[in-house]
This record gives C-alpha cells, structure tokens and sequence, in this order.
C-alpha cells in the first residue's frame, strides 16, 4: 500500500481507523483520500485496506 507515496507492508487485515491508530494520527484534524475517493470519518472503521490501495493523508495544521 501507497501512503503519502511511502509504501507501507500490511501484514494483517486491518481497518482504515486502526491503521491511523497506529500511526499516531489525530484522525479530527486529517482528510483521507482513498483510491482517489474521500473518505468520510464516520467510515474509517468501515474500510478494510488492501496492499493495492493509494493513501493521501492530508493534515491540518493551525498557525500564522
């Protein structure tokens, strides 16, 4: 899997939410993109990945 055009190995079947778990991502404060497709939060936990899949996770940061 593509992430932010990093590969990333999935070695189990997880879901989107778990995956940004891991990653230590402030899920409230980032858009995902995947597949070319906006991915809602209340959907994380409703998408599986595949190794096939291309992520864009962009965050928002505050500041002047």
């Amino acid at each position: 899997m593509k992430v932010n055009g990093k590969e990333f190995e999935l070695k189990e079947e997880k879901t989107l939410d778990k995956f940004l778990d891991e990653l230590t991502i402030n899920k409230e404060k980032v858009i995902v993109e995947l597949d070319g497709a906006i991915i809602t939060k209340e959907d994380f936990v409703n998408i599986v990945l595949k190794d096939s899949n291309v992520m864009e996770v962009i965050s928002f940061v505050g500041g002047g």
